[in-house]
């Protein structure tokens, strides 16, 4: 093991005996009453030695082996320390040294944090390189969600839209003012890969992990009865009017979905089915899309989408994050599973029922 003071944690001592790594409430460390040859062991923590190299300097500064171990061990537990002879990259890859592996380097910083990973952050990668997600529906915010997924080290994302890229469609973050009149799908083809860093491997999972609903006309609910049928986990994000909303994220069988949200809707407002057809049926002939609304919930998506493929409990299940402008203050809503929503009722097998649209 080579000790390494986590290079993304900011280092003080707050006197001569006090270390303090990482400056945020969730991640900072205080080590108090470390005596000086203590200190000298901590800041040799730099990855020019190994632990064993450790155990020496700690015995010529008068402290007994074992400190470099209890030190060690204690930094490693709080997340303070990584380990530099564990492979940062996904098993049986070497690293990369072309630009994209350099800019890929502040998402394994922020992986490992939130992981506390010993290898700091490249296993959180290299995991989600196997992963795919499927984007339904590429219009403002559905493209950038995509390219942001790409970037954020996605191994697949596909994207499932043949619709011509609209001047509407056009954003910073999404398609280029050149791509206008070719299929959406095309558009982001050709720059999903430069915003991964890389160039495809040829690897892509038959079914994806995770799918992603950002209609940019309709309301999805048709392809989320699908998914709910399929057992695949989804996320709608879409923006209506003045106001962004991010989720449900269902996790089939397990939260509450789409159809739970209409019924407790519907509960409250008898009428909700008919306006949701007729808002189907007869849209508004220049919908509203703020750009600085739709990168937000661009964002609020793709963070949502990394935290269920990570393992982290995201906020989006049993819930949608919604912003309106112009505060733009992001509030969350609980929605709990409905019992009228066939999604919830377990069969005689034991599964899922299917949802009846």
């Amino acid at each position: 093991m080579r000790p390494i003071l986590h290079p993304a944690l900011s280092r003080t001592w707050r006197d001569e005996s006090t270390l303090q790594v990482g400056a945020t409430p969730r991640l900072a460390l205080v080590v108090g009453g470390l005596s000086r040859p203590e200190r000298a062991v901590v800041e040799a923590m730099t990855g020019e030695a190994d632990l064993a190299a450790l155990r020496e300097l700690a015995a010529e500064v008068g402290l007994g082996r074992s400190a470099a171990d209890h030190l060690t061990e204690l930094l490693l537990a709080a997340g303070a320390v990584i380990d530099g002879d564990r492979p940062s990259t996904e098993p049986g890859r070497e690293p990369r040294d072309e630009p994209g592996a350099g800019r890929r380097q502040p998402d394994r910083s922020s992986a490992a944090l939130l992981a506390r990973a010993p290898a700091g952050g490249g296993d959180v990668l290299a995991a989600r390189s196997r992963q795919r997600v499927d984007v339904h529906g590429a219009g403002r915010v559905g493209a950038q969600i995509a390219r942001l997924l790409a970037a954020a080290g996605v191994g697949t994302v596909a994207v499932l839209d043949g619709q011509p890229v609209r001047p509407a469609d056009v954003s910073p973050g999404g398609h280029p003012p050149d791509a206008v009149g070719a299929p959406r799908r095309r558009s982001l083809a050709a720059l999903l890969p430069a915003d991964a860093g890389e160039e495809p491997d040829g690897r892509r999972p038959a079914a994806p992990s995770l799918a992603v609903l950002a209609p940019s006309g309709g309301t999805g609910r048709d392809e989320a009865a699908e998914l709910v049928r399929q057992g695949i986990p989804h996320l709608l994000a879409q923006v209506v009017e003045v106001t962004g909303v991010v989720g449900p994220l269902v996790l089939p069988g397990r939260s509450s979905c789409l159809r739970c949200l209409d019924l407790h809707r519907t509960a409250r407002d008898p009428h909700w089915p008919l306006v949701l057809d007729q808002a189907l049926r007869r849209p508004p002939p220049e919908p509203a899309c703020d750009t600085a609304l739709a990168a937000v919930v661009a964002g609020l998506a793709a963070t949502q989408v990394l935290a269920c493929l990570d393992g982290f409990a995201p906020a989006a299940v049993d819930g949608t994050i919604e912003v309106t402008l112009p505060s733009g203050l992001p509030r969350r809503r609980s929605w709990t599973r409905h019992p009228r929503c066939g999604c919830g009722w377990a069969s005689r097998e034991g599964d899922a029922a299917q949802w009846e649209t």
